[in-house]
């Protein structure tokens, strides 16, 4: 628990991670205001009959059944960032060369990488509830000015919730992804560059070619639970557990990998 903790404080600590933060609450800022110059001449009766949405429109924050909403915006750079936290948390210390000043402090290998992975999933899912908190209330001006609230009721704030959590879980097994990757590309970018051409490229390769796998691939999986409902797509597609399954199969092979290659380096070469 000790070494826990000293690994959240050493992630604290690095200026990629308040500075992700930083960006996400000044863009969150920048969407509150955006949203209340959008919304001086909004017509609610108009904009139900059209289906579009609206930030200024409290019940348009989250609308349960399609992942549709103004929160799902929040989920992708919420997810992106914890990519970049998590794989920074570990490839920092392999471009700094401080790596063997850690293990002489901390020789065990199994215990200083489990504690490291732990505590970049839980600071971002900590950081992403929280930010996911700043940028719903920064629209809270533009529903009170010229909003409304709409007929949101107790199961509408459970729903808002529960989706807020799945965000931020997602969140966390992406900055977990990212030390993962980063311990065995030993870089930040090795991380960030492995997951782009996977998730853009490869999962889309694969799509074009057997469509029917794409109910296999992580992309979809963390779609389906996101939004909690089965996706919409021209395929065969899977349930919300077994999605959850998948994902969680994922994330537990990427950690196992790391996990070895990091015993097994041979660090001071």
């Amino acid at each position: 628990m000790n070494l826990l903790v000293v690994e959240m404080r050493r992630a604290l600590h690095r200026r990629v991670v308040w500075g992700l933060v930083g960006l996400a609450v000044a863009l969150s800022a920048l969407a509150g205001v955006v949203a209340f110059l959008d919304s001086r001449d909004l017509n609610v009766v108009l904009l139900e009959r059209t289906g579009e949405t609206h930030a200024a429109v409290m019940e348009h924050w989250w609308i349960s059944g399609g992942g549709d909403g103004i929160l799902p915006i929040a989920a992708i750079a919420l997810l992106l960032g914890g990519l970049i936290g998590g794989a920074s948390v570990a490839g920092a210390e392999w471009k700094a060369g401080t790596i063997t000043t850690v293990l002489t402090w901390e020789p065990r290998r199994g215990r200083l990488h489990a504690a490291r992975t732990a505590s970049a999933g839980l600071l971002a899912f900590v950081i992403a509830f929280g930010l996911q908190i700043v940028f719903l209330a920064s629209f809270l001006p533009s529903v009170i000015a010229h909003g409304t609230t709409g007929d949101i009721d107790r199961a509408w704030w459970f729903a808002l919730v529960a989706a807020m959590g799945r965000i931020a879980a997602i969140t966390a097994c992406s900055a977990v992804l990212g030390v993962a990757l980063a311990t065995i590309g030993r870089s930040t970018a090795f991380a960030i560059v492995a997951a782009w051409l996977w998730l853009a490229v490869g999962e889309g390769i694969i799509r074009s070619l057997k469509p029917d796998w794409g109910r296999a691939l992580l992309g979809e999986s963390s779609t389906t639970v996101l939004t909690w409902a089965r996706l919409d797509a021209d395929h065969a597609v899977i349930g919300v557990w077994p999605s959850v399954a998948l994902a969680l199969a994922y994330v537990t092979v990427l950690t196992a990998l790391g996990a070895i290659t990091f015993l097994r380096r041979d660090v001071a070469g």
